[in-house]
């Protein structure tokens, strides 16, 4: 047998550590792939504070070291503080392999001999995440009298103007902390251990995000616990393997809706043009090959065209998408500067993290099927189901999601996407009301939209209702007895 042969198979018997396949389902904080960074790389990157070890070598974020270690000082010495860092080291070393395993990748340097340098890490990081968050939610209204201490960070001024950026780069998906380590510092030093609930509250509320959470599981990180309170919760669930929930539908189905599944027959398949969805009735396959059949309407101008009407969700959750009576309730969502970084990280941790749902990545995508134009942006933002912040026009809007999307897998099993067959369903089984709803956006369209072409719309039609009673009145006046008059002669 050759050598290279020979070479190969031990190659291919250590391909798999047991080890290593281990720990796959423990990984919670991963490095972005290149596949997403050809888009936009600056979105995944932190551009204020490194937390965790991704990004603990930046030079950039060099400066904000030594503030972490003023942080484990003040944490320390505060007259309620019931550890010394010497029994902080001891409480955190307890679950220094969980938070290892948190880690995707993480590199030699902070493993094995060097375990103590990770530890360090993750103490500094922690209790600086700690006194930041505390420094923003706990700082009484200023009065006059007050006089500003002057620490760049943790003051009132400090706090006001830093806190943007560390909110900025603690939803990163490089750049985040495990909240087991969070709860771990604040049980050493509190001398009792915190509720998880109280962790994921302070965390969302120094995020500013409504805390809407009913579970009481730890959240794995704060882009974790960010990206759920932006879902819908109180829901019936399936819990898989961290606590994340698998929405299903409530309530018994209405007749109409039943009615519309049966008369859906088979599976119609998809394929994407500008501004609609192609239908070919090819069973069995989600993904289509063969000629289409019907056109359905996919821009939100062209669905509000045949009688969809967009109407605010009453919760503002991402994937709170239902469509009932021709009107389709969606979340009220403001898009501003901040928008790209939260869904980008939101959506690679959607990707790889192992037992989470794929909601956001679904709105995404269902918005992006929405905004073909600036014209589905207007009707988006008069129907207020969007509110536009971004620094450019609407047209920033269209290329915001064109590059949210760009190379994005569309995943049939999340709830958005799954709501388009009922908006297919509703354009397949109401011919009749679609036609009429068309032909009056085509004269709305055409004629009314300036007094001068709905002057000489009316004008026509007056004309041609004239013509007509003119020659209802010649037949109803018409008798064929009368004799016909005499002509003249002619000499």
């Amino acid at each position: 047998m050759s050598s290279w042969v020979v070479d190969m198979e031990k190659k291919v018997h250590g391909a798999e550590p047991a080890a290593k396949v281990e720990k796959w389902g423990k990984h919670c904080i991963f490095r972005v792939p290149l596949r997403f960074k050809v888009v936009d790389a600056s979105v995944y990157k932190p551009q204020t504070v490194s937390l965790g070890p991704f990004h603990h070598d930046d030079k950039d974020l060099k400066p904000m070291e030594e503030h972490k270690l003023r942080a484990v000082r003040h944490l320390l010495l505060r007259e309620s503080c019931k550890t010394t860092l010497a029994e902080l080291v001891v409480a955190i070393e307890e679950v220094g392999e969980e938070l290892e395993d948190a880690y995707m990748e993480l590199g030699d340097e902070w493993l094995g001999e060097n375990r103590g340098k990770f530890l360090e890490m993750m103490i500094m990081d922690g209790c600086f995440l700690v006194e930041v968050m505390r420094t923003a939610l706990t700082l009484p209204p200023r009065t006059r009298k007050d006089k500003d201490s002057g620490d760049p960070i943790f003051s009132r001024h400090g706090i006001q103007h830093i806190k943007p950026f560390i909110q900025r780069d603690m939803l990163m998906i490089e750049n985040q902390l495990p909240l087991r380590l969070l709860q771990r510092i604040i049980a050493a030093e509190s001398g009792t251990s915190p509720s998880t609930g109280s962790i994921n509250s302070m965390v969302l509320k120094f995020l500013e995000t409504k805390d809407t959470l009913e579970r009481v599981n730890l959240g794995l990180h704060p882009l974790d616990i960010y990206r759920k309170s932006r879902l819908m919760t109180g829901t019936k669930t399936e819990t898989n393997g961290d606590g994340q929930g698998l929405r299903h539908p409530q309530g018994p189905l209405k007749f109409k809706s039943w009615l519309c599944s049966w008369l859906k027959g088979p599976q119609n398949n998809i394929q994407r043009d500008r501004g609609m969805e192609i239908e070919t009735e090819t069973p069995h396959l989600s993904h289509p090959n063969t000629p289409s059949k019907k056109a359905v309407p996919r821009s939100a101008l062209k669905l509000s065209e045949t009688g969809i009407q967009f109407v605010p969700s009453k919760t503002g959750c991402l994937d709170d998408i239902k469509l009932h009576n021709w009107r389709l309730n969606m979340p009220m969502v403001l898009l501003d500067d901040s928008t790209a970084y939260k869904f980008h990280n939101m959506m690679v941790f959607e990707a790889m993290h192992v037992y989470t749902t794929n909601e956001v990545t679904a709105y995404v995508l269902f918005l992006k099927d929405l905004i073909d134009s600036i014209e589905d942006v207007h009707l988006l933002v008069k129907k207020k189901v969007l509110e536009n912040d971004l620094a450019d026009d609407d047209a920033a809007v269209v290329r915001l999601f064109n590059g949210l999307t760009k190379d994005v897998y569309k995943n049939w099993e999340s709830g958005p996407c799954k709501e388009w067959e009922n908006v297919k369903n509703h354009y397949r089984t109401n011919q009749l009301r679609v036609f009429l709803y068309k032909a009056w956006a085509y004269l709305n369209n055409k004629y009314f939209k300036s007094p001068w072409t709905f002057l000489a719309f009316v004008t026509a039609i007056l004309l041609v209702v004239g013509d007509i009673v003119q020659t209802v009145y010649a037949v109803i006046g018409y008798d064929p007895n009368e004799p016909a008059k005499a002509k003249p002669k002619i000499n």
